[in-house]
Parts: structure tokens; sequence; C-alpha cells
């Protein structure tokens, strides 16, 4: 058997399998369900808000559990599967009306985020809005499997429900269109940029794959002219090239992904392999940072039974910047522990019958100083602990001191936030403090808003004022 029969009867089988799979399909009712996609109405535009601000209230506080709740109510996934229908069968009157609803609720829901975000007094960026500024190629992937089983539901009707549900969570449309209109809102168009490339990503993924499905289960362009052709082939090279350009920015924050992974990694290693020497230190937590110079500036906490002077702390920079092969700056937080469990002093009376006479008791003052000092020390200590609790927030300072009349440490802290902390958070604070201080405290926290904070409290306030 030649190469060419081989190709015949794959041809063959190929096709057989083609028409076994459109055999399927009852193409009447798809096509009903993709015209009633395309149809705008005022009830498509009200839900498609109320999912846009449940993904925004998700986003800003940083619920993954809200915003998944957004992404299954959200009407959107509809029309971008009619834009797909259209595209692989040619029809110009459903891939006119499916695209205009497509822009229209792009551009309506970036509008109410937007409008929705300035008015809010939330306006920090959590981890939620950060995973969804830069998209990279896995996403492409996932909107295509996504959209591929989407297609495959509408076409064959099985497990219609459950798979398009999976399929709303998977390709998350609404939440980076919100994340676009919060980074507006906010005045970060890096932000707006990001939530909208990944959009934008998923919308051309669950297009290419509904094409494919389309095509398998029989929806083809008819085309019996060569102007038809024509056009069917200027439509393929206009997707194949927006599919190129797309992709050189996905690919592009794919590697500084997988950099900045490998780069946390080989830093792990070389801090662990520098600290974690048994019975004298541990590596507790780093972080690390580019600075402006292009030094890596490394900041660890390490729990050690004696202090590192500065010279061995000079000599671990230096190793670890040979491990790394980079020039860094390391500053290290060295908190002091026991090496093992305390032990009973033996009484020096049973050793020398000489007993020797306890120290004078300090003054007063002298003891209020020596536990101030020492309480300061231990919030500066616990610090980083702090700021992983109220993350991404930042301590500002803090002030110590006592009262003659009350037993207790009173502890002000000062943190940078637009919003005051939750219960939970005071509580955890004043837990983490209690443990480490030992001593019963009363702790005051005061938030600090940031100056784009304090400009929307202002305009609100001046706009009560002209109303009144």
């Amino acid at each position: 058997m030649n190469n060419e029969q081989i190709k015949n009867k794959s041809a063959f089988f190929f096709k057989k399998w083609l028409e076994s799979r459109a055999a399927l399909v009852n193409h009447k009712a798809v096509i009903k369900d993709v015209y009633l996609e395309v149809d705008i109405s005022a009830g498509y535009f009200l839900m498609l808000t109320i999912a846009n601000l449940i993904a925004l209230m998700g986003l800003i506080t940083n619920s993954a559990a809200v915003i998944i709740g957004a992404m299954l109510i959200s009407p959107l996934m509809g029309p971008i599967l009619s834009s797909g229908f259209a595209f692989i069968t040619g029809d110009v009157g459903i891939g006119r009306r499916a695209f205009k609803k497509v822009s229209y609720s792009v551009v309506f829901t970036i509008i109410v985020a937007t409008f929705f975000t300035y008015l809010s007094p939330l306006q920090e960026v959590t981890s939620e809005i950060a995973a969804r500024t830069r998209p990279n190629l896995y996403d492409l992937i996932i909107a295509v499997l996504a959209g591929t089983a989407g297609a495959i539901a509408i076409c064959t009707k099985k497990g219609y429900i459950t798979i398009v549900t999976g399929v709303a969570i998977a390709t998350a449309v609404i939440p980076p269109l919100s994340v676009a209109g919060f980074g507006l809102g906010i005045g970060r168009p890096s932000i707006a940029l990001g939530g909208f490339l990944l959009f934008f990503t998923n919308f051309v993924a669950i297009i290419l794959a509904t094409c494919i499905v389309f095509y398998i289960h029989g929806f083809k362009p008819g085309i019996t002219t060569e102007t038809e052709m024509e056009n069917f082939k200027k439509r393929a090279y206009a997707f194949a090239v927006l599919l190129f350009i797309i992709s050189i920015p996905l690919l592009y924050t794919l590697r500084v992904s997988i950099l900045e992974i490998k780069l946390r990694n080989s830093v792990d290693a070389a801090l662990k392999l520098e600290f974690n020497r048994e019975r004298l230190s541990r590596l507790d937590s780093f972080t690390f940072s580019k600075g402006k110079d292009g030094v890596l500036d490394v900041n660890a906490v390490v729990n050690t039974v004696k202090y590192m002077e500065d010279e061995e702390v000079k000599g671990i920079e230096k190793s670890i910047a040979e491990y790394l092969r980079r020039e860094i700056r390391l500053n290290i937080e060295q908190v002091h522990v026991r090496a093992s469990g305390l032990k009973k002093e033996i009484a020096k009376s049973a050793i020398s019958p000489a007993i020797t006479p306890p120290p004078p008791p300090k003054p007063p003052e002298e003891v209020a100083k020596s536990s101030i000092e020492g309480a300061m020390a231990t919030v500066k200590k616990v610090s980083a602990k702090i700021e992983k609790i109220i993350e991404p927030s930042k301590v500002e300072g803090f002030y110590v001191g006592t009262d003659e009349k009350a037993p207790a440490i009173s502890i002000i802290i000062k943190i940078k936030r637009d919003e005051p902390l939750s219960e939970e958070q005071t509580k955890w604070l004043r837990q983490i403090l209690s443990d480490e201080l030992r001593l019963p405290l009363e702790l005051k926290v005061e938030t600090i808003p940031s100056e784009e904070a304090k400009a929307a409290a202002l305009a609100k306030r001046l706009k009560k004022k002209k109303r009144k």
C-alpha cells in the first residue's frame, strides 16, 4: 500500500467519522438555540449587571467563592459561543448580532465596574485581582478546552447543565472585565489592560474551540461560489494572525512567571543551605524583590540560638550571591530561641554553705523602662507575622506605653489601610502579641488611609455638602 492509498483511506475514514458525529446532532434545535442567544433584551443586561457587581465585590474583598458565584450566573458565554458558530458557518446575520451583543456587553460591564469602583471605599489591589492581570499561555489552553466542552454540550445536549456550569467557571469571562473596570476606577491603566487581555484571550480561545467542534458536528460553511471561498479563507487567515498576536504577550508573561518561580526556588534553596544548621539556626520565612539599581533585595527571618555577627552575615551574603550568580543585598532579622527545654537550676546552697543574698530590687522607673524596651523589641520582631495577617496592608509604626494604675502594657499599632481591621484580625493580632510578650496588654489599632482613599472621602463629603 503506497502513500497515496494510505492518504485516501485516512480521508475516507475521517469523512465517515464526521458523518457519524453529525448524525447525532439535531441541527435545527442547535440553530434555534444560537438564534435565541443573540437577542438583546433588558433582562440580559440586568443579569449581566448583577453578575458583574457580584464579581466586583468578590474581587475587592478577595473572596474566591463569591467570584465563582458571579461566573455561574453570567450570561455572557451564550453570545460568545454564537460568535463561534457564525464564524465557522459564515452566517453574516448571526455573526453581526452576536458580535454586537458581545461588544455592548463588554463596554457596559467595564463602565458599570468603573463607576462602582470609583464610589467604593475599598480600592486595594487584592490577590484575586492581581491574579487576573497577567494572563499567560496556560489561560489560552484552559479557555480552548473549556470552550470545546461547552460547544459539545450545546451540540449533543448530553450533560448540558453540568458541563455549561463547569465551562462558566473554567473560562471566567466576567471577572476579567470587572478587573478592567476596577483598574480604570482606581486610575491604574496597567490593571485594566491586564484584565481586558485575559478576557480577550478567553474570547478568542472559545471562538477557536467552538469553530472546531461545530465543524466536527456537521456545521460547515455553505461555500457555493469562489467569492464565498475567498471570504472563508480571509476569515481563517485573520483569525490565525489574531491568535499569533495574542500568543506573543501570553508567552512573555508565562516566561516571566516561570523565571520568578525558578528564582524563588533558588533563593529558598540558597537561604536554607546557609541558615538551616542543626541545633544552631533555621530559616523561618523570606521575601525578595528587585531594587531600582537591579540588585536583588533578600529579606529573611531566621530563628537562631546564637546571634550572628555582621562579618558572618556578610560572608553568608557573599555565598548566596555566588550560588545565585547575581548581586544581592541580604537583610536578616534574627529571632533568638532556645536549643532545648528549660532545666531546673541547682540551688547554690547545696554547693556552698554561703548563701548569696538576692540582688536589690530595681526602682519602678527602671522596671517600666525595661518593660517598654522589651515590648518595643517584641512588636518590631513580630511585624512580619502581623503583616501576613493584614496582607496586603503594612505596619507604619507603633507606640508602647505603661500605666501605673493598670498592670497591662498599652500598645498602639498604626497600619496603612483604607478600612479598619475586622474583629477576627484584631483578635489574632492581640493573641500574637500576648503570646510573645507573655504579659497582659491593651491593644489599639489605628488605620492610616492612602492618599487616594482620602481624596475619595473628601470628594464624597463635598458632594454631600453640595446636595444639602
